[in-house]
């Protein structure tokens, strides 16, 4: 059964756009252990796709892949399925907000939509754009940057997704 988190929305004034780079591995945090794998650049792109789509459909400007909003993604992708809960909340009590900032990217707008079981990429969006604050999420005219997470099925559960969506100051 297909399931999908409320869309949190967090803003901050100030800040600057830091530069980032992406790994194939991330470094789970202490309260975790292990690595996890990065999205494939084929989930990426297409998630960006169904999004610049959808905001398209409604007028607004495309947004770009962001490399750190990638990493707080996926971490937060990867501590749900490690630590075995769904939503917005880390497992060691962070924030959307604060995943943003601890992979280095400095930002004014942050907002974050989690889903839990849908096959893939196109069933992950028709459930979020039937959930009206996901959809606003998605078609936030002021956000700029986008980063997804995705981690498959793993002993029966899954897969999870997460979008980071974020405008830098």
């Amino acid at each position: 059964m297909a399931a999908f988190g409320l869309a949190l929305t967090l803003a901050l004034p100030g800040g600057t756009r830091a530069e980032t780079t992406s790994a194939a591995q991330l470094t789970l945090t202490a309260s975790s252990s292990g690595t996890c794998p990065m999205p494939t650049a084929e989930i990426q792109n297409n998630m960006l796709a169904a999004v610049n789509a959808q905001r398209a459909a409604k007028g607004r400007a495309p947004l770009a892949l962001e490399p750190a909003l990638i990493r707080a993604a996926q971490l937060h992708a990867c501590d749900m399925a490690t630590h075995g809960f769904f939503g917005h909340t880390g497992s060691a009590g962070t924030s959307p907000m604060r995943r943003v900032k601890d992979q280095g990217y400095k930002n004014c707008i942050v907002a974050e939509n989690i889903a839990l079981g849908q096959a893939d990429v196109a069933q992950a969006m028709q459930s979020l754009l039937a959930s009206p604050g996901h959809r606003t999420n998605i078609e936030r005219p002021r956000v700029q940057r986008a980063g997804f997470g995705y981690l498959p099925r793993i002993n029966g559960a899954g897969p999870w997704w997460v979008q980071v969506f974020a405008r830098p100051c």
